[in-house]
């Protein structure tokens, strides 16, 4: 170019030939610089890329110590722009425990190639990236865990089904609810059955109706027995039956006996004159209104169910950010209390689901609702090992259910997770070694989406179910 430059510079045949070259040596310019700014861009592009890459992998990781975090980023980094072959270096690096932020920041240097004829000989940038880890703002998660007596049973023929989700939950809980995190996450356990355990401590709660404990004493009354029946033959064998979905068996008279009345010589029969303790253990009926089933957010009392022994296991434990409570009350979640064996009611599962989230009473450790789920981010983990079997009856007790009554149990339970969306709750649901078609459909139906939504057959499927749900509960993302 200088060579050509010099030639049309010393040219005397006329202006024409001196513009055309001062027209050509810009053109020339011009074309070269395109080029090297093209390439600048794409250096620049693939370093930003990188130092993208080291900040979500800082963020990801669990260390907060300072010299671990740079040498993951330097690391990740470095392996990114030596494969591009950029030359880039990080400069900067910041940790922000309150906002939750990874600021790094990376210079370079790109070397042009034809711009050096003009005398640029270097063309430096700069790329910045911040991640911020979990949701915007702050997150309200309530694990809605079956715990009926189903859970008992095993389903790889190890552990049982609640040891399992023991592990899968608690997995979860580490995830989240980190260290750096604990001013952001809370998170509340909401144990089913075919009641929920509110907890005796609430007992006095406005928004609970609980009359005193009491007893009763029945008359003693006496009548003169002059008959009793004896019974012969017949043929005992074994009986099977099904408490919640798990078999058992017992002893029966598969060949009938044969009785008859006989007399016998006259003495007295006395019955009564016993006293029956009636206390509240923390069991509440459902709330009904017309017959139906009334949503969550009540305006009235729940009533709290008297009884001689314990209809309802776990308590709810409320949105809390100490991730000790919430380890030992998943830890502690039982399948049954003596002979009660409980069935199950998933609707009232999810009611309580939505009063712990939710910020007026029963409970108010939920913060107020954003219509972008954002501030504070609210999610429901629902899960299910089985079918409904139960339905709640114009009392607000629950019963077993005929075919009628149950397709009435899932449309409450499709209203309770309409309900929760028109919130702008996110609700993951997950079928653990669910068979039952139906039960499916309904989960798959209260799933904020098909991201949300878990069949899981196996043991394994269920820990990587709850391990995935943590991971999109602590999303990590690129803010700059």
């Amino acid at each position: 170019m200088r060579l050509l430059f010099r030639k049309y510079v010393s040219d005397r045949r006329g202006n024409t030939a001196m513009v055309f070259a001062l027209c050509l040596l810009a053109l020339l310019s011009a074309v070269a610089g395109a080029i090297d700014f093209s390439q600048l861009l794409w250096q620049k592009r693939q370093a930003q890329d990188a130092l993208d890459e080291a900040a979500l992998a800082v963020a990801i990781s669990s260390t907060t110590d300072t010299n671990t975090q740079k040498a993951i980023a330097q690391t990740v980094f470095k392996q990114n722009v030596d494969a591009k072959k950029v030359n880039a270096t990080i400069s900067a690096m910041n940790f922000n425990s309150t906002a939750r932020t990874f600021a790094m920041t990376a210079n370079g240097t790109y070397q042009p190639y034809l711009l050096q004829l003009v005398g640029i000989t270097s063309m430096p940038y700069t790329v910045n990236s911040s991640t911020i880890k979990a949701a915007d703002g702050t997150l309200e998660v309530a694990l809605v865990l079956d715990n009926t007596w189903s859970m008992s049973e095993s389903l790889d023929g190890s552990q049982t089904k609640i040891q399992v989700l023991q592990t899968a939950a608690k997995s979860l809980v580490s995830s989240v609810m980190t260290t750096a995190n604990k001013s952001y996450v809370k998170m509340a356990i909401v144990p089913y059955a075919n009641y929920v355990n509110v907890g005796t401590g609430n007992r006095y709660q406005s928004w609970m109706s609980v009359p005193a404990d009491y007893s009763t004493t029945s008359a003693k009354t006496c009548t003169t027995v002059s008959t009793k029946t004896t019974c012969t033959g017949g043929t005992k064998g074994t009986c099977t039956g099904s408490q919640d979905g798990v078999p058992y068996t017992y002893s029966c008279w598969i060949v009938a006996q044969t009785c008859t009345t006989v007399a016998v010589t006259p003495y007295q029969s006395c019955s009564g004159g016993t006293t029956t303790n009636y206390k509240w253990f923390g069991c509440v009926y459902n709330q009904m209104s017309s017959g139906k089933l009334v949503m969550p957010d009540p305006t009235t009392a729940y009533t709290g169910i008297m009884q001689t022994s314990q209809g309802c296991l776990n308590p709810i434990v409320p949105l809390t950010n100490d991730s000790t409570t919430v380890t030992n009350a998943i830890g502690g979640l039982v399948v049954n209390i003596g002979s009660y064996k409980p069935e199950t009611y998933i609707p009232g599962g999810l009611i309580w689901g939505v009063n712990v989230l939710s910020p007026p009473a029963p409970f108010s450790e939920g913060a107020a609702y954003d219509s972008k789920n954002k501030q504070p981010r609210k999610a429901i983990v629902l899960m299910t090992d089985g079918a409904n079997t139960q339905y709640s009856t114009s009392s607000g007790s629950v019963s077993t259910a005929s075919a009628t009554q149950l397709a009435t149990t899932y449309s409450d339970q499709k209203k309770v997770c309409d309900y929760a969306k028109a919130k702008n709750i996110e609700i993951y649901a997950i079928g653990f070694g669910v068979s039952d078609a139906t039960s499916l459909g309904a989960l798959k139906y209260c799933a904020t989406d098909a991201s949300h939504y878990f069949d899981a057959k196996s043991s394994a499927d269920l820990i990587a179910a709850f391990k995935t749900i943590g991971g999109q509960l602590t999303k990590v993302r690129i803010t700059g």
